[in-house]
């Protein structure tokens, strides 16, 4: 006979489980005997108890790690090859009845006790509803932490586990619970650390021993999500590898100086999602052998009716006029809740996971703000049932059907178990809600609140950041959301949405509102988990120690190293990180806790609990807010490896901004542009991109429809270029806001450069004007001038005809003097021929006389 196990079976683990459930069924006996020395358990009694008790641990050990089906499946069996006296076959399985000593059948449903809360505490977090499967699941850890055995309870997130611990534990006096949250990247070094910060070594002839600091008190470790750390390249969990050792061997060896250090009186227990979800890792068959495994399944229709009736009518008896709702109020909150866990499931998106911590937190909603009220109609009720569960249902959705689905869905459930109610009172849309505009937390108008916020915002302007916000319509509902989890305790935020989409800008300006100091971590390259650990000290010193209130933003950039998240994870889930103030900044801290916990005038001495109060006032005065983009892979890694982020804090999905919020903001920032054009028609077909454009729209209203229109494009290329398989880009508002100032800058540039080039025209013109009228006195001038100058004109022709003769004249004599020169030319050439003939002859004589004279 096979059976689906929630984690892979081993004999080991099964036989050990039932070995240790029949030393509490022989412990029980021996403890009836102890307390009832004079009529003790009977041979006949012990003969009908023996047999049953094997059945029911049978039972136990070997299905206790499975659901409910196999469980029944396994009494069947048992049913059909056993001898021993069963409980009668009346459809209820065997799984649902324990043994008493007396060896009879007891339904389990017997020890179910009936309990009202008392009204204050319906918002407290311990608070137990007790059902069939808490009282059965406790009475199976007391059976196992009697023996001081590890135990894992594995379950869906939300299912119970760490309440049904915590609760069986808080019951035994002699246990000291410390919370651990498992995440991807946890080492050994968590163990140690809390080892540090709760235990002391100490020096016996035994050797070293670790003990906690109380005497005769069981310290015990529960390791949430056990199943999260990654595996080594050696496909080993380490930390997993480390608490085997613990665990078998009783032990470690000190890293300091190589002693061997034996455990005494720590156990542990753990719990985890089954190891199919996402980010899961199998527990390797060597660890579970020595661990009992119980299933924790979420609770039943019936269950949940009991569990949240339960709250209802402790809510409702604050109004005396509702207490007769209590009933339907509860079954509409089950029904849309089952509705809704059935409708999104994790394979659509990572984060849509619906739990009853969903319910918790509705009813606690609804209690927190009925408290301070006198009265409240029925109508204002289901308004805020209604209100409560937009909150928590459909703040995460993605899509835009899905949040219609849930819309009519709450339309429906209402009309079904409230038909008296006057529907379009109690829920026109929207449904907004606030304690600004009044002292009480009550429905507000729209537009009232818009008004308030702008008064605010500009305030908000002035003392803090100088971003322009504008307050469409989603802003506001993003505003109120922001709120609401600000005035909750331990009311942390994971908000999902494109970088632009003002997850920042708008947790900066609720917490001014709400005067909360706004903490962000300031990352550089050398940014590491020291200074990280040291940003998260002085934030918890401040929360702590100064009761000052705090938001924490953290976005998923400044997450360097995956250690900051597991911290987070941590101090989400605990309202600590262990190991974080060690030595003298420990010693520090309980002196600055000294003087908080007397400023509020309580005289608390030992550390233990200063340092219960320091985290009491961590989970009060800190709230965490993380922001994501919505990438598909990004987001699955977060879920799978930091389910705390999911778990603990109140989803609100930013997405991208809708049509309209694109609209709103165009027409925001683009009011001081001159836009205006009366006699603009718009053409026949007028393609709309937005629902706010109205049936004939202006020239303003058609620019900012092209300026969305455009805006869509990107996002269509960008689907056309997926589908090819290329590369896509991200599209944020940020590069709609740039698009829209970009074209209002540019707008003012081309005009006033017109404006320029019109000034410059307007000069040109007045000069060309200026220049006419000179023209014209110069002209007339000029008739007088040309009148003068004509007289001259005649004088200097007179003038110039008399040069002209004058020239002719000396041109001949000229003439003259150059035929002159010519016969002077002629003349001296002549003279020359002759004075050369003189010489000869001179010469031919000149002999002849010389001789004569001698």
């Amino acid at each position: 006979m096979e059976q689906e196990h929630i984690m892979d079976f081993t004999r080991l683990r099964a036989l050990s489980s039932l070995f240790s459930m029949l030393n509490q069924a022989a412990r029980n006996v021996l403890i009836f005997n102890a307390q009832h020395p004079d009529f003790p358990v009977t041979s006949e009694q012990l003969e009908q108890f023996i047999p049953k008790a094997l059945v029911y641990s049978l039972l136990w050990s070997f299905a206790g790690d499975a659901k409910l089906k196999v469980r029944s499946d396994l009494g069947d069996f048992i049913r059909s090859v056993t001898t021993i006296g069963l409980p009668s076959n009346t459809g209820a399985p065997i799984i649902d009845y324990e043994v008493s000593i007396n060896g009879d059948w007891l339904p389990w449903s017997n020890k179910v006790p009936v309990i009202e809360v008392e009204t204050h505490k319906v918002a407290a977090p311990d608070v137990v509803v007790p059902t069939l499967d808490t009282v059965r699941h406790e009475s199976l850890l007391y059976t196992w932490l009697a023996e001081h055995k590890p135990i894992v309870l594995c379950g869906p997130p939300g299912s119970g586990k760490t309440m049904t611990l915590f609760s069986a534990l808080r019951a035994l006096p002699d246990m000291e619970v410390v919370g651990l949250n498992f995440s991807s990247a946890t080492t050994p070094e968590l163990l140690l650390k809390t080892f540090d910060h709760y235990c002391e070594y100490r020096k016996t002839p035994n050797g070293v021993v670790l003990a906690p600091v109380q005497i005769g008190k069981w310290l015990v470790l529960f390791c949430d999500e056990i199943n999260l750390p990654d595996m080594d390249s050696y496909g080993t969990q380490r930390v997993i590898s480390f608490l085997r050792q613990l665990v078998e061997h009783k032990g470690f060896y000190r890293a300091g100086d190589q002693s061997w250090v034996t455990l005494e009186r720590i156990q542990f227990v753990g719990a985890c999602n089954p190891p199919t979800d996402p980010g899961r890792k199998p527990l390797s068959h060597r660890f579970l052998r020595h661990v009992p495994i119980i299933y924790v399944d979420y609770p039943g229709e019936t269950s949940l009716k009991q569990i949240y009736g339960t709250f209802s009518r402790a809510m409702l008896r604050m109004m005396p006029s509702l207490r007769g709702y209590a009933e339907p109020l509860t079954n509409a909150m089950v029904e849309f809740y089952l509705a809704s866990q059935d409708r999104f499931t994790q394979d659509m998106q990572p984060h849509y996971v619906y739990s009853p911590r969903e319910m918790t937190r509705w009813v606690r909603g609804i209690c927190e703000a009925i408290r301070p009220l006198d009265t409240l109609a029925v109508e204002g009720l289901v308004r805020l049932w209604a209100h409560e569960a937009l909150r928590l249902f459909q703040d995460r959705l993605v899509e835009e059907s899905e949040r219609r689905w849930t819309n009519e869905n709450i339309d429906i459930v209402v009309a079904k178990h409230f038909p008296s109610v006057d529907h379009d009172k109690a829920l026109a849309r929207p449904i907004l809600y606030s304690n600004w505009l009044s002292k009480d937390y009550m429905p507000v108008n729209r537009d009232e609140l818009r008004d308030y916020v702008k008064a605010r915002l500009k305030i908000f302007y002035e003392e803090e950041l100088d971003v322009p916000l504008v307050l469409f319509d989603e802003v506001l509902e993003h505003v109120l959301r922001i709120d609401r989890i600000f005035r909750q305790p331990q009311g942390h935020l994971l908000l999902i949405g494109v970088s632009g989409a003002g997850k920042t800008t708008l947790s900066r300006f609720v917490a001014w509102m709400n005067g909360l100091s706004v903490f962000q971590i300031k990352v550089h390259n050398k940014y590491t988990s020291e200074d990280f650990d040291e940003d998260l000290r002085s934030v918890l010193r401040r929360s702590g120690c100064k009761d000052e209130k705090i938001a924490f933003i953290l976005d998923e950039s400044n997450v360097l190293d995956s250690g900051f998240l597991e911290r987070m994870n941590t101090l989400l889930a605990n309202g600590e990180v262990p190991g974080l103030f060690e030595g003298d900044e420990y010693t520090t801290l309980m002196t600055q806790c000294k003087e908080g916990a007397q400023r509020e005038g309580l005289m608390l001495d030992s550390s233990d609990e200063l340092y219960k109060w320091f985290t009491q006032q961590v989970m009060r005065n800190l709230h965490v807010v993380f922001t994501m983009n919505p990438s598909t892979d990004g987001l699955k890694d977060r879920a799978a490896t930091s389910p705390a982020l999911f778990n603990r804090c109140v989803l609100n999905w930013f997405g991208d901004w809708s049509e309209s919020a694109l609209f709103q903001v165009g027409k925001e920032f683009t009011i001081r542009v001159d836009l205006e054009k009366p006699n603009w028609s718009p053409p026949d077909f007028f393609p709309s991109a937005c629902p706010l454009i109205p049936a004939t729209p202006n020239h303003r209203d058609a620019v900012i429809n092209a300026c969305v229109y455009v805006h869509q494009t990107l996002h269509k290329a960008n689907a056309r270029l997926a589908k090819r398989g290329g590369r896509t880009m991200a599209i944020t508002p940020r590069h709609y806001l740039d698009f829209i100032h970009h074209m209002v800058k540019l707008y003012n540039e081309k005009r006033s450069d017109l404006e320029e080039q019109q000034l410059h025209l307007n000069v040109g013109l007045n000069k060309i004007a200026e220049t006419v009228e000179q023209v014209e006195e110069m002209q007339k001038s000029l008739a007088v001038k040309s009148q003068e100058l004509q007289a001259k004109n005649e004088a200097a022709n007179a003038k110039l005809k008399q040069m002209f003769k004058d020239q002719q004249e000396a041109e001949k004599k000229k003439v003259q003097s150059q035929e002159i020169q010519i016969q002077l030319a002629e003349q001296t050439v002549q003279i020359e021929e002759k004075r050369k003939r003189v010489m000869a002859d001179l010469a031919l004589v000149e002999p002849a006389v010389v001789d004569a004279q001698l």
